[in-house]
């Protein structure tokens, strides 16, 4: 068996979840040593960089907001493959994802999900990924 070794700085901001897939993400998040930042309402306005970053008040974010999203933070490639699999393992499906980088750092959470559904919605429609 191998041994995992992650980096302790993986985060998982998650915007729009359900109180069900909220709990469901967040013990998924304990077992696999990532740490969750739920994005409230009225966060739309921040950079992702600044979600990207434990809150210090991580109260979940009520229901009702437009749309679900993951921004995943200090992953590499492999290790975002590898978590995005055993999320769908673990039927907890959110449609729209983005990685952390430098250039998305300083987008706004509106105008990333803007792009990120723009994206799914070309995707799909050319019968790509969905």
């Amino acid at each position: 068996m191998k041994a995992r070794t992650h980096s302790p700085s993986r985060l998982i901001a998650a915007y729009g979840l359900g109180e069900q897939k909220l709990s469901a993400l967040s013990l998924f998040c304990d077992r696999e040593d990532i740490k969750l930042r739920p994005i409230r309402a009225g966060e739309e306005d921040k950079t992702a960089g600044e979600l990207c970053r434990p809150a210090e008040d991580a109260a979940p974010a009520p229901e009702g907001q437009e749309g679900e999203c993951l921004i995943f933070s200090g992953f590499d490639r492999r290790s975002l493959s590898e978590t995005v699999d055993a999320l769908r393992r673990a039927d907890i499906r959110v449609t729209l994802k983005a990685m952390l980088t430098p250039s998305n750092s300083g987008w706004t959470l509106r105008s990333l999900l803007t792009e990120l559904a723009r994206e799914h919605e070309y995707m799909t429609s050319r019968g790509g990924a969905k």
